[in-house]
């Protein structure tokens, strides 16, 4: 661990891609001084944590110089536990991250992460501009992409020191929220008002964050494609859709507590 002597132990932020992972970030940073990292003018909003997913995934020297900055530096994942990604060629990293790092999965209702994935995928992925129907049954790998957000969860709930965060209880029980995260990781919020991060309006909006601010508040990537908005999954979805998704994943939307039954068709 010599390489990481002078870095403070790391807090992850790990989930399924749309599932609330910037928001918590954000709200860490926000609220407790330890994780207020800062970036240079016109330097990505990512420079404000450590991403470590195999996309884009930061040399040694841009990730000492961001982890650095501060007492409880904040790293950002989408992939599956055990960093496994890490291991051919950043052994070390595997090594310190488990050792060191305090944990959070942050999951979402997978019928609300289907909607804004696809949005979100259309703007660099061709094969995704279809519609939402086909989209959650596209194979990732063998699986349906409804499917893959279950077992990307699956995998998480069974790792023994990761906490758990809903993001529907980060909108609505921020407070509470708040209060176990201080908790767990001993630290003093500030209580800055509003609690959650401004939100970044649109992709304009946002690349003038980018050139005239160092310490953002947000840091979320916005879904953008021919002026498109979210669907809501309560109308987007057809009742064969429903059914769909229920086949793949009603068990887990019941035991997360999404659903009572099987009968939200």
């Amino acid at each position: 661990m010599e390489t990481f002597k002078d870095i403070g132990k790391p807090i992850v932020i790990a989930s399924h891609p749309r599932s609330g992972t910037h928001l918590t970030i954000d709200l860490l940073r926000k609220q407790f001084k330890e994780c207020q990292s800062s970036k240079k003018l016109g330097e990505p909003l990512n420079r404000l944590y450590c991403g470590l997913d195999p996309q884009n995934l930061l040399s040694d020297l841009q990730a000492f110089n961001i982890l650095q900055q501060v007492k409880r530096p904040l790293v950002k994942t989408h992939c599956y536990p055990q960093f496994s990604y890490l291991s051919s060629e950043k052994i070390s990293w595997v090594n310190w991250l488990k050792k060191e790092a305090d944990i959070y999965y942050v999951l979402r209702d997978g019928r609300d992460v289907m909607c804004s994935l696809h949005l979100f995928m259309q703007s660099y992925d061709p094969s995704t501009r279809c519609s939402l129907s086909e989209f959650i049954r596209q194979k990732t790998g063998d699986t349906s992409r409804i499917k893959n957000w279950a077992n990307h969860i699956k995998m998480w709930l069974d790792e023994p020191k990761v906490k758990i965060l809903k993001f529907e209880n980060v909108i609505k029980n921020t407070e509470s929220v708040l209060e176990n995260i201080q908790h767990d990781l001993e630290l003093t919020p500030l209580h800055q008002q509003p609690i959650l991060p401004t939100r970044i309006k649109s992709l304009w909006h946002g690349r003038w964050i980018i050139l005239t601010q160092r310490k953002a508040e947000s840091t979320a990537i916005i879904g953008y494609y021919r002026g498109q908005k979210v669907s809501k999954w309560q109308t987007a979805f057809t009742l064969e859709d429903r059914k769909f998704i229920n086949s793949e994943v009603g068990d887990l939307l019941i035991q997360l507590g999404y659903e009572k039954s099987n009968n939200w068709m």
